[in-house]
């Protein structure tokens, strides 16, 4: 059993260490919502936050936080948002491009560049979505997307940053540190071993050993093939510390883990038993 475990971790861990890709963000060509192609590296040495978005959903309202964002930072910081709407989810942007322009202008301002509508969860999903969620074409991690308003990163050269769902707001602690940090130094680094250890605790939870300032963090829970089970924001503190899990919503298996901090990136696996 023992080494069944150890070979089913390496090989977890060969999973996520995809091999590095030339492709970047700037190297995509999208058509905009007034119906001109243009190359995404007319973005290069921005930081850019992409956002798949739609008229009629529950976090449309997240049109006007990403408007507020923008004009807050853009300027001073160097960035920009990309909106790409999508009816995939929910069918909550079934209109015209020309109609949705008109809806994200009259209600909500929005002066961010806006794309054509375009697929993301079915056949033809757009090759600049494609390598926004797989990690062997962006060369850093899978990120699904399940919803609309779902938000990545990219930085000035573009690399695939980070991911972010929809219950994120814009202006999470994280997304405003990136954007005010100092460029290209901020992507996305492992942390050192020796910083942040990660280790099974008692009844299904995980035991953080932190060394550095306390900050707050970003805690996903994966299973093996990549499906996001569990998310939530916690203060990462000096010295240990425990962090449990739902067990509702567990089964008996192999997870991993990723915490985001301070622009830093930490993946583990983890071994965990449900209730059912």
């Amino acid at each position: 059993m023992k080494s069944f475990l150890a070979i089913t971790l390496l090989l977890l861990f060969t999973h996520l260490g995809y091999s590095q890709t030339n492709s970047s963000f700037h190297d995509f060509q999208a058509r905009t919502i007034l119906g001109d192609t243009i190359s995404l590296s007319e973005f290069e040495g921005k930081k850019i936050l992409v956002v798949n978005t739609a008229s009629f959903c529950s976090y449309t309202y997240q049109y006007g936080l990403l408007e507020s964002l923008r004009e807050q930072y853009s300027s001073d910081y160097n960035f920009e948002i990309i909106g790409f709407p999508c009816n995939d989810f929910g069918n909550q942007e079934p209109g015209h491009d020309s109609t949705i322009l008109e809806f994200c202008t009259n209600t909500y301002n929005v002066q961010f560049p806006m794309m054509s509508a375009i697929h993301i969860r079915t056949g033809d999903t757009s090759a600049v979505y494609k390598w926004l969620q797989r990690g062997e074409l962006n060369g850093v991690s899978d990120a699904i997307v399940d919803w609309n308003f779902n938000k990545f990163l990219i930085d000035e050269e573009g690399n695939w940053v980070d991911h972010f769902t929809s219950t994120v707001s814009p202006f999470d602690t994280a997304i405003v540190n990136w954007i005010t940090s100092d460029g290209l130094s901020t992507r996305m680094n492992e942390v050192p071993e020796e910083d942040l250890k990660i280790f099974n605790g008692p009844n299904n939870s995980i035991q953080l050993q932190y060394q550095g300032n306390s900050t707050l963090a970003q805690f996903n829970l994966y299973s093996i093939d990549g499906k996001l089970i569990q998310a939530k924001n916690f203060n990462l503190i000096n010295g240990s510390q425990t962090l449990p899990f739902d067990n509702s919503i567990i089964k008996n298996g192999i997870y991993f883990v990723k915490i985001t901090f301070e622009s830093k990136l930490i993946y583990h696996p983890i071994v965990l038993f449900g209730s059912n």
